[in-house]
């Protein structure tokens, strides 16, 4: 393992690292062993842990069904990913950063006992209300989760989660201490040494930062977007480094969200977006492009 590289994660987004990308909306920075994270942290100590429905109005209940669910398949495929492991039946599962909690609800249908971390107040009150979910606006480093739920959980998902988080070994660590000894972490996230990343460095170097391509659609300083990128060496030797045996670390293809949320990010233009939504349909439908790793870690 690359013990300096651990040190880079312990301690980002604050270490010194060289400015890479200027993009639309983050800049990006390198640490010296290769890490890639922007220069924001959310505002985590000032978020209240008390869930404000006034925030799920009707517009951000379509977002989250339109939009944030619309990949039904890849709630499902989430499912028989955990599936595959010891029954669900009556196992107690964790779910960070579930949003609408869509894959909590399903995972309950099959008999699971589910909980809900989500940070975003509409999300959050969505899917306590919708589904009838166990829904906690704490993060997993809170004293909440650490003291109450110490070595409770048989499972402990972060799907498209790591990448957002401002302190990802702090989170990770976390998220391993409220595991059962034996019990599974699983991620899933964007892939650094993938084509998106790869071909949206070398438009940016080969545009003189004119056109990031990807990679605008990929980092962002707004409010919970996201931060970092790992590879998969970077991610293996996290998981590692927290006490976890991977057991699986694969890359696949999957698009969390319709086709011209991506292209309304790349392009400023709706008659651009017009234009290329049915090719990129047609370009998905024959090329199955690897652009996320699914990581399992199990707990020693």
């Amino acid at each position: 393992m690359d013990t300096d590289n651990i040190d880079t994660l312990k301690k980002h987004p604050l270490q010194n690292g060289r400015l890479a990308y200027k993009l639309r909306h983050a800049n990006v920075y390198i640490s010296d062993e290769g890490f890639h994270f922007i220069d924001y942290l959310d505002p985590v100590a000032e978020i209240s842990p008390e869930i404000d429905a006034s925030q799920l109005t009707n517009e951000e209940s379509v977002y989250i069904e339109k939009q944030l669910q619309a990949n039904a398949k890849k709630f499902e495929n989430q499912v028989n990913i955990l599936k595959k492991h010891p029954s669900l039946k009556n196992a107690k599962v964790l779910d960070i950063g579930c949003g609408g909690g869509l894959f909590l609800s399903l995972l309950k249908q099959r008999g699971a006992e589910v909980i809900g971390i989500e940070l975003n107040d509409s999300r959050a009150q969505y899917a306590k209300t919708k589904h009838n979910l166990d829904i906690h606006k704490q993060p997993i480093e809170s004293e909440f989760w650490q003291k109450s739920y110490a070595n409770h959980f048989d499972a402990v998902t972060l799907w498209d989660v790591i990448e957002h988080v401002n302190y990802p070994y702090q989170t990770l660590q976390s998220a391993v201490n409220v595991l059962k000894a034996g019990g599974l972490l699983l991620i899933d996230t964007p892939c650094r040494d993938s084509f998106y990343h790869q071909f949206g460095g070398l438009t940016y170097r080969l545009s003189g930062g004119r056109f990031p391509t990807f990679l605008n659609a990929m980092y962002s300083s707004h409010l919970f977007g996201h931060k970092q990128i790992f590879s998969t060496t970077e991610m293996k030797e996290l998981f590692e480094s927290v006490g976890l045996d991977v057991v699986d670390l694969h890359k696949f293809h999957e698009l969390s969200f319709p086709y011209d949320f991506y292209l309304k990010k790349l392009f400023k233009s709706e008659i651009i977006v017009k234009i290329l939504l049915p090719l990129v349909g047609i370009f998905f439908k024959i090329f199955k492009i690897q652009n996320k790793m699914l990581v399992i870690g199990k707990k020693s």
